[in-house]
């Protein structure tokens, strides 16, 4: 069986690759290069989840966004397209303070979709995230995902048990629930 590895630590090579994965799920306008998601990272390096194979490729991965209220809303109520997200709007994590999360792109090399193995861990890297954010006393308020695949929306509904909220006018659909429910989804799949 293929050894999996969670990452967090990403060069532009990396992004690049992980764009390379999302087109070939998501719309071009969905997608934010390269460039600026590796700015993200630069910003707050717990902004990015990756999966390696054995080969040290980088075959699966998800973004966690912390967002200012009012751009987390912008989005929310599809004002807003996540392939809009820049730079500046991308939150730095502070002790003690709370957060509106975004689950952005859950790209999977097709390759290896419908691997449950692949699932699980980079949900276990989501969960080490997340716990470190707690060991951080950093409360989240909303954790807010927008599904553009029949397999996003199965992972937003089915394993994530979030809040269908409405479809956007980019054919994805929002969903959400607040963090305190959130974080006992999380609890649940660990277990």
């Amino acid at each position: 069986m293929e050894e999996l590895k969670i990452e967090y630590k990403f060069d532009l090579k990396d992004f690049k690759k992980m764009e390379d994965i999302e087109h070939s799920y998501f719309p071009n306008e969905n997608i934010t290069p390269a460039e600026e998601v590796l700015n993200w990272y630069k910003k707050n390096k717990l902004t990015c989840i990756g999966l390696r194979n054995e080969n040290d490729e980088v075959i699966a991965s998800v973004n966690l966004l912390p967002l200012s209220k009012n751009v987390f809303y912008d989005i929310y109520e599809d004002k807003m397209n996540e392939a809009d997200v820049v730079y500046s709007q991308i939150e730095e994590y502070e002790d003690n303070k709370s957060y509106y999360i975004y689950l952005s792109s859950i790209s999977i090399d097709k390759r290896y979709r419908n691997n449950y193995r692949v699932i699980k861990n980079l949900l276990r890297g989501c969960i080490n995230i997340f716990d470190l954010l707690v060991e951080k006393n950093i409360e989240i308020e909303k954790v807010m995902a927008d599904a553009s695949t029949i397999h996003g929306e199965k992972i937003c509904k089915k394993l994530l048990k979030m809040d269908y909220i409405r479809d956007t006018s980019h054919e994805s659909k929002i969903y959400c629930e607040d963090g305190e429910t959130f974080m006992k989804v999380l609890e649940s799949i660990r277990s």
